[in-house]
């Protein structure tokens, strides 16, 4: 026997309230001696047993009244396989269906989900007239179809059958605390939760033990049979962050192989927008995860989106990952100084001569084949970087409009016209890199050091023995080519002097020297960028740059850095930087479900459209189905009063478009969405201790083998009967008897005997 509703059964200690009743009107007896009465003493003795008898059977039946309608409102039932429990119950069902991407899954017997479906229909198809169900599609977040139990079975079978599988991944506790929730408002004898899955144990990860809070039934029914194998797409990751139309770079891919069988080939293959670009093949050892390299050279600027394709096998939903790349196309830079030719000759090798290009451009080559610290970029006549030269003084009255990035190579002073352009340069969101030194004047800088420049100067240092960079942001755009020795090799360039840069609180450093002095600082100003570099270009004479001066001991060598092999790297990479400081050229990347986050400061109160691009080149509804062949309306997404951007209904992988108004013109962007790469190990919890997690029972105890079940295997364990009414029904009785007996007259208690006698005294 079991309880509905066993808080009631604290009702039963309001039965021994009449028997405390009871004794506490019990009245001690006082035996007095009657003379004309003491002939009645024999036959008094006799009736006043059953006088007690009596009173002692109303006791019991008041007591037993309040006990029975305390079981009543408790709601028992049978589930004994007593002939009177032999009733089938009605049966509230709550089903858990997982949808992840790993149910997509090509078994030999067929596609896993729809197997699922199939187990569920049967599930459904033995509920009768009086049970209700619910139904929750499940992957890492729950979808409730039916957030309450419906007596409609039909559309819940509907549902299933319609149902699709998602692209995201499993998380099993929200879904199952869902589904006691729903089944903690049913009111009937029978709670059954079904969890249909291929229970991969990543969905099982993170999370303890469940408690069973609505006192269900738990069964567990799997889809996987034998073992699966399956390869995917973990990550791209560009060698660098800075792309420049002629600067190749390299793709990295990590491939896993999930199987415990070895993977004799597979080939990747790279897509730019929807054309094949390259393939390579590979092979994998058994749970083996591997790096390959692909190099591609982008000969136009603007943003590129493509994807990365694996062989098909018995998984393709996570066989492709995509990307969105901004690749910087000519930048146009003003070299500021007094002698910048040298300068220039590495911002643009081919600039001056075509002979003193392929010289200094082999001489690079050759150091980065060789050099184990940078990743090699190859120089050609077509570089993408465009420099002009100017003294100081003509550059205080130079037109700017046509220039990216200033360069400023040991100005010694800046003067107010100087100040000037720099400030109206940066305003109109163009950076400037500044190499400073002992011949940089400290006060004329310093009086600038509040409005644009990131650090204020200090006295001059000398390093003896030299200083060399030791720590630096090795994520940073400016230094991701490095490996992560860096500058600390035999290559690394050396610095005799420098000066004291104290950053402004708008500041950032970027590197240190070895006493923690600070080599590069940044600033952000507006949507333009200040790079501060601690080290002159050239070598110092009597306090006057002089880059051809030979040795002599009028002359100051600061640093080898121009001669160095890391010079032209590192030059490269800040005017890259530069040019795209306040640009996302690594476009925004994250998996189904997460939210997509922008910055449109100048379209606050906007709204943006976001369309999702499909494999084939056409734009699609971000919403619509993977087979939408007609291009639908865009989504559109307001955007916050402070310029903010929030999409939050990413639920298909692929490169998503994102148009904002701003300023009279429609600004796009591109980002990619991914699947949860942690869904492709589809390696399986055993069933035993995911049982044990979640209070249930397995399919093999049910003995079902994750095959169709007839219905008596389940309405088997459905059988029960409340007997609350007949509880009640046997309360009314007793409350007739009750009061039958309580209510006869006092006079029906004395015997023939002891009435004769008292008439005939009286």
């Amino acid at each position: 026997m079991a309880f509905l509703n066993p808080l009631f059964l604290f009702g039963l200690l309001a039965a021994g309230i009449p028997l405390i009743i009871h004794l506490w009107n019990r009245r001690r007896v006082v035996t007095i001696d009657f003379s004309s009465l003491m002939f009645l003493m024999a036959a008094h003795r006799e009736n006043a047993r059953r006088f007690q008898l009596k009173h002692l059977l109303i006791l019991l039946l008041r007591m037993a009244i309040i006990a029975l309608i305390a079981l009543a409102l408790a709601r028992p039932f049978l589930t004994l396989g007593l002939p009177v429990a032999s009733v089938r119950a009605k049966t509230d069902v709550v089903i858990v269906l997982d949808n992840s991407y790993s149910m997509a899954y090509q078994d030999v017997d067929g596609i896993r989900f729809e197997k699922g479906k199939a187990l569920a229909t049967d599930i459904l198809g033995t509920l009768r007239h009086g049970d209700s169900a619910a139904l929750i599609l499940m992957s890492d977040v729950p979808n409730p179809i039916f957030r309450q139990l419906t007596p409609d079975i039909g559309s819940v079978v509907a549902a299933i059958n319609d149902a699709e599988v998602s692209y995201r991944a499993t998380n099993v506790q929200p879904s199952l605390e869902l589904a006691h929730e729903i089944l903690a408002a049913s009111e009937q004898l029978n709670r059954e939760l079904y969890l249909i899955s291929d229970f991969a144990k990543n969905g099982w990860e993170n999370w303890d033990r469940l408690l069973n809070r609505s006192g269900a039934r738990v069964s567990l029914i799997p889809v996987a049979e034998g073992e699966s194998h399956n390869t995917n797409i973990e990550e791209i990751h560009p060698s660098n962050q800075l792309i420049g139309v002629y600067l190749p770079f390299q793709l990295n891919v990590t491939t896993a192989n999930h199987s415990v069988a070895p993977l004799a080939r597979s080939i990747i293959t790279l897509f730019i927008g929807s054309e094949k670009q390259k393939t390579v093949s590979f092979s994998a050892a058994a749970n083996e995860s591997l790096n390959t390299s692909l190099t591609y050279n982008f000969s136009t600027p603007g943003t590129h989106t493509g994807y990365f394709s694996l062989t098909s096998d018995r998984l393709n939903i996570d066989n492709r990952r995509y990307f969105a790349l901004d690749v910087v196309g000519e930048v146009r830079v003003l070299c500021v100084g007094e002698q910048t030719e040298y300068l220039t000759l590495a911002l643009n090798p081919d600039k001056n001569s075509r002979q003193q290009s392929v010289s200094v451009s082999n001489q690079q080559r050759d150091f980065l084949n060789a050099s184990p610290t940078a990743d090699s970029r190859q120089l050609t006549a077509d570089t993408m970087i465009l420099p002009t030269q100017c003294t100081p003084n003509q550059f205080e009255s130079f037109p700017l409009e046509d220039y990216d990035v200033i360069i400023l190579a040991d100005v010694p002073k800046m003067t107010r016209q100087t100040d000037a352009q720099l400030q109206a340069f940066l305003r109109h969101g163009k950076s400037v890199i500044a190499f400073v030194g002992s011949g940089s004047e400290a006060e004329s800088y310093n009086q600038f050091s509040d409005v644009w420049m990131p650090a204020e100067f200090g006295g001059i240092l000398r390093w003896t023995p030299p200083q060399r960079v030791r720590t630096y942001q090795e994520t940073h755009p400016i230094f991701d080519i490095f490996q992560s020795e860096g500058f600390s090799t035999q290559y690394a360039p050396q610095f005799y002097s420098g000066v004291v840069l104290r950053p402004t609180p708008e500041s950032k450093v970027i590197a240190r020297f070895g006493d923690d002095t600070p080599f590069l600082i940044e600033r952000s100003e507006g949507t333009g960028t200040v790079l501060f570099y601690n080290g002159g270009l050239f070598a110092q004479r009597n306090g006057t740059p002089n880059a051809g001066a030979g040795p002599s001991r009028a002359t100051t060598y600061t640093n080898d850095l121009l001669v160095n092999p890391y010079f032209l790297p590192i030059l490269q990479q800040s005017v890259l930087y530069a040019a795209t400081a306040n640009n996302n050229l690594l476009a925004w990347e994250g998996h189904i479900g997460d939210t997509y986050t922008a910055s449109y400061p100048q379209s606050g109160g906007g709204k943006a459209s976001i369309r999702l691009k499909s494999i084939g080149g056409e734009w699609n509804d971000a919403t619509s189905k993977p087979d939408a062949s007609e291009i639908d309306d865009s989504i559109v997404v307001p955007i916050a009063e402070d310029g903010t951007l929030r999409f939050q209904d990413i639920e298909r992988p692929g490169i998503y478009q994102v148009e904002v108004q701003t300023q009279n013109r429609i600004q796009r962007d591109f980002f990619a969405a991914n699947v949860d790469t942690t869904e492709g190990d589809l390696t399986r919890i055993p069933l035993e201790r995911a049982a044990a997690r979640v209070g249930a029972q397995t399919a093999t105890d049910q003995e079902t083998d994750g095959v169709a079940i007839e219905a008596d295997a389940y309405n088997i364990n459905r059988h029960g009967r409340e007997i609350w009414g007949e509880l009640l029904i046997l309360v009314v009785c007793l409350m007739l008897l009750e009061s039958y007996l309580s209510n006869r007259g006092t006079h029906s208690l004395m015997g023939p005997d002891e009435n004769a006698l008292i008439a005939g005294e009286v």
